[in-house]
C-alpha cells in the first residue's frame, strides 16, 4: 500500500499547524501521519463529534467512513449533521463492534482509549476488524511530566494483539499535553 502524494497535500490543508486545544490533542493532528490511498474503508472508534471523519469526508469522496460511539445522543447528533453519503454512524461499545472480520483498511482511535472499560478487549476488537496490511492509529494526550498513563498504555498494547507498534511523541499540539501517537500495520 503506497501513499498517494496528493493526499499529503490534503493533510497539509486540513491539519492546522497551530492548534488551540488545551488539554487533549486535536484529532486532526494524525492526518499528516496517515497513509491515505484510494478507495479505503476507515473506522473511527470513539468518534465523539466526528470531527476527523467530517474533515476527511469533505475531500475524500471515494472513501467509506464509519464512526462508532457508545453514546446514542452523540450518534444521533452526528447523523443529524451528516451531509455525506459515504459516512455512516454506529452505536455500539468498542469491545463488541458490529462489523465483519478484516473489513477496514484504517482504524483510528483518538482521545478515547482511556474511556473504554475493557481496553485490551477493545484493542483486540479493533485488531479483528483491520485488514491484513491495514493501519491502526491511536492518539492520546499525556501530561508533560506524567508517565503513568503512557506506561499503562504501553502495557495495554502489549496485552493486546497489537505487537510491536511504532510509538512516538508528536510535537505539542495541545497547550498542556503532548500527544502519544501509535501506528500499527497489521501483518499476517
Amino acid at each position: 500500500m503506497k501513499p498517494n502524494h496528493r493526499y499529503q497535500r490534503l493533510a497539509d490543508l486540513i491539519a492546522p499547524k497551530r492548534i488551540s486545544r488545551l488539554f487533549k490533542p486535536d484529532c486532526l493532528s494524525i492526518i499528516p501521519e496517515m497513509n491515505l490511498y484510494d478507495n479505503i474503508k476507515l473506522l473511527d472508534v470513539g468518534c465523539n463529534n466526528a470531527r476527523l471523519i467530517f474533515s476527511l469526508a469533505t475531500f475524500l469522496h471515494d472513501f467509506e467512513f464509519h464512526g462508532l460511539d457508545i453514546d446514542p445522543r452523540v450518534i444521533h447528533r452526528n447523523q443529524a449533521r451528516n451531509r455525506f453519503p459515504n459516512v455512516h454512524f454506529h452505536c455500539a461499545p468498542a469491545e463488541n463492534m458490529p462489523f465483519e472480520n478484516q473489513y477496514f483498511d484504517i482504524v483510528t482511535c483518538t482521545n478515547a482509549l482511556d474511556q473504554f472499560p475493557q481496553r485490551v478487549r477493545a484493542l483486540d476488537e479493533m485488531h479483528r476488524l483491520l485488514k491484513i496490511g491495514g493501519e491502526f492509529y491511536v492518539l492520546e494526550g499525556i501530561r508533560n511530566r506524567d508517565r503513568q498513563w503512557r506506561n499503562k498504555f504501553d502495557k495495554i498494547l502489549r496485552q493486546s494483539k497489537f505487537i510491536n507498534p511504532q510509538r512516538q511523541i508528536l510535537k505539542r499540539n495541545a497547550l498542556l499535553r503532548k500527544s502519544y501517537f501509535v501506528r500499527y500495520i497489521k501483518e499476517v
